[in-house]
């Protein structure tokens, strides 16, 4: 009973310094003590979750624990393996708390609009120069545009090149032809790859104009942020709850077994936690009016932790917060 008692008021007050250290994510950083390279290394875990961002993360962080658990119910409990999912627990709470600074609108999101980034290696050159002369037939003034005149710029001096390699060739020995063929080939395919370049940028600002006027530029400056709040907060407090405890069992070693039984059995509860705020996220999706309610909560959830990620990099190239006045 003695040691239930510990373990409550060991829970209860490490939430408690938690929540009070998260009034700015400075505070924050400072109170779990991290450092640049630490603070790079969760960018860099966050940037790696392609498919569903900041709630990919999480999970990630959080089913090894419970896996572990599952199997200290019929083996020995391992002390070493509960002391290493101490640090993932931590950075996890750590995001969810620099999750709702953010959410809460304490930290502010990153101005300018949102990199689209459209691929154009598999587009031939050819197509991409039928595709331009096109535009210029509908509308002159489309030649004006920067990225077309660097495509004719970069069309130009390929002529150029080609010439002297015809001009050149016939002087060359038949076996040196190939070194020389080769080292214009080089020449060629830099051309080329600006070409695509400036072409992938005329499309991408053309996107970006097109989801500007739909009103879809940014989905974080257009979903209610601020109403995850309350559950960030939940998950906060559980995650915290859940470190506290494990911390609490390696420490104490006394009915640990009992300790992590309780906490197994609160697999489902915690894993809802994901779900809850995947949930969230679909009701915010549908508030937009988005077309498709299947992909919009990944990309909320990619936004996010991309916002994280920006806000991670940040603290990791500061020592201290900005001084005011």
């Amino acid at each position: 009973m003695v040691s239930m008692v510990e373990l409550e008021r060991r829970i209860s007050g490490d939430w408690i310094e938690a929540r009070e250290a998260a009034a700015d994510q400075y505070t924050l950083s400072k109170f779990f003590q991290l450092t640049p390279e630490r603070l790079h290394d969760i960018a860099r875990s966050l940037r790696l979750c392609v498919e569903e961002g900041v709630l990919e993360y999480k999970g990630a962080l959080l089913r090894p624990v419970f896996i572990s658990l599952e199997a200290m119910q019929y083996q020995s409990v391992s002390f070493v393996e509960l002391e290493l999912h101490d640090r993932p627990l931590e950075n996890l709470l750590f995001v969810i708390l620099l999750q709702r600074l953010v959410c809460s609108g304490v930290i502010t999101l990153s101005k300018g609009r949102t990199v689209i980034s459209i691929p154009t290696e598999a587009i031939g050159v050819n197509a991409i120069l039928a595709d331009i002369k096109q535009r210029i037939r509908l509308s002159a003034d489309f030649q004006k545009h920067p990225a077309v005149k660097n495509i004719f710029v970069q069309v130009t001096i390929y002529q150029k090149e080609k010439k002297k390699m015809e001009d050149l060739l016939p002087t060359i020995k038949e076996d040196k032809s190939d070194t020389f063929r080769g080292n214009f080939q080089e020449v060629f395919q830099k051309i080329f790859d600006s070409i695509r370049k400036n072409y992938a940028d005329l499309l991408a600002e053309e996107e970006a104009r097109r989801l500007e006027q739909e009103g879809q530029s940014d989905i974080l400056y257009r979903a209610s942020l601020k109403s995850l709040v309350p559950l960030l907060n939940d998950q906060a407090k559980e995650v915290s709850r859940l470190r506290s405890t494990l911390a609490f069992a390696r420490s104490d070693k006394y009915k640990t077994r009992a300790v992590l039984v309780s906490v197994f059995k609160d697999k489902a509860f915690f894993l809802a936690l994901m779900d809850k705020e995947n949930l969230a996220y679909a009701r915010l999706c549908a508030e937009l009016g988005r077309k498709s309610g299947l992909d919009c909560p990944p990309a909320l959830g990619k936004r996010l932790g991309g916002e994280l990620v920006r806000v991670l990099e940040k603290l990791a190239r500061v020592e201290a917060p900005p001084q005011v006045g």
